[in-house]
């Protein structure tokens, strides 16, 4: 295909999202693609799109708008030829899909979570001129069993991880030795998001997000152990534990105790000097938690302003 494979990622919404954005950028350039900061030097953008606030959707969508008109000094002659392929994707395009692809012809495609590990597949279908069928929506809650401790003998459906990697990594996607994480940071900086864990099982009337992001997986342990000590290793000296609820972690590992007993063990990581879990859910802090947050060096709990939770950060 005659184009240079050039793609960008535009992250919106939370800190979660950013480790999506550099797990898609990692497979992106597993696959192939250049990967640009500036969405103007772009053949592709991908839009990692926010869906839990009205003011987040409505930011999702005018951003797509705004990169589906194309670089400011493209003329109307030219346009046909050189103007890149916006895609959505992310909590909006996993939540809406169909729908959103209809209220937006703007987006090239709009792609859920089942699509992310063929991604580049998508994007080259796009540039050739093709339109990839957009993501019909379900409820993610019932792609796992019921029961936590059920769930390590499924086969994760795609958008709770990274998957295995079977191929050598290109320079510069680490570790590459170790768990496979499948990872590309996008910025730089002394602080980068660590994920823990994906999806949520609470019912809250006010969230969507366990329907679209499923039912609560923990990632190991040790998995997230070798992805801190490779950020230390990059320079990260602070790790933001992300998920969205890390106060559910380990409860599908058979251990309620998961994360009290992570946290130590993160803060004697060689380089790193403060860890700030976020997401934790008020009425799941134990006894326990609440002790190693307070006393371990470099975690403090603190509130945060999102409603039914708080997080835990430098002191």
């Amino acid at each position: 295909m005659p184009h240079s494979r050039r793609a960008a990622l535009v992250t919106l919404g939370c800190a979660r999202n950013e480790v999506d954005s550099e797990e898609l950028a990692a497979r992106l350039e597993r696959d192939g693609w250049t990967l640009v900061e500036d969405p103007d030097d772009a053949d592709a953008v991908v839009v990692n799109t926010c869906g839990f606030v009205e003011a987040a959707k409505k930011d999702s969508v005018d951003t797509v708008l705004a990169l589906s008109s194309g670089p400011a000094d493209t003329d109307a002659e030219t346009d046909a030829a050189s103007r890149r392929a916006v895609v959505a994707v992310g909590c909006l395009a996993e939540r809406y899909g169909k729908e959103l692809a209809s209220a937006l012809p703007e987006a090239d495609a709009v792609l859920g979570f089942d699509s992310y590990p063929r991604l580049g597949e998508h994007l080259d279908a796009v540039l050739a001129g093709g339109r990839p069928e957009s993501h019909v929506p379900r409820d993610r809650r019932t792609l796992l069993p019921i029961s936590p401790v059920e769930r390590r003998w499924q086969s994760l459906p795609p958008g709770h991880g990274a998957g295995a990697v079977t191929a050598p990594l290109p320079d510069g996607i680490r570790p590459a030795s170790g768990p496979p994480v499948l990872r590309r940071r996008l910025t730089g900086g002394p602080g980068a998001p660590l994920k823990i864990a994906s999806g949520c099982d609470r019912r809250c009337s006010f969230c969507a997000i366990p329907s679209f992001r499923g039912a609560y997986v923990s990632r190991l342990p040790e998995e997230i152990l070798a992805e801190a000590e490779q950020l230390a290793a990059d320079g990260v000296r602070e790790l933001v534990l992300v998920s969205e609820n890390s106060t559910s972690y380990g409860k599908d590992l058979g251990d309620l105790r998961a994360l009290e007993k992570l946290l130590p063990q993160l803060a004697a990581i060689q380089g790193i000097a403060r860890i700030r879990p976020v997401y934790l859910q008020p009425a799941e802090v134990r006894p326990s938690l609440l002790e190693a947050l307070l006393t371990t060096p470099g975690v403090s709990a603190m509130a945060r302003s999102r409603p039914g939770r708080i997080s835990a950060g430098w002191r």
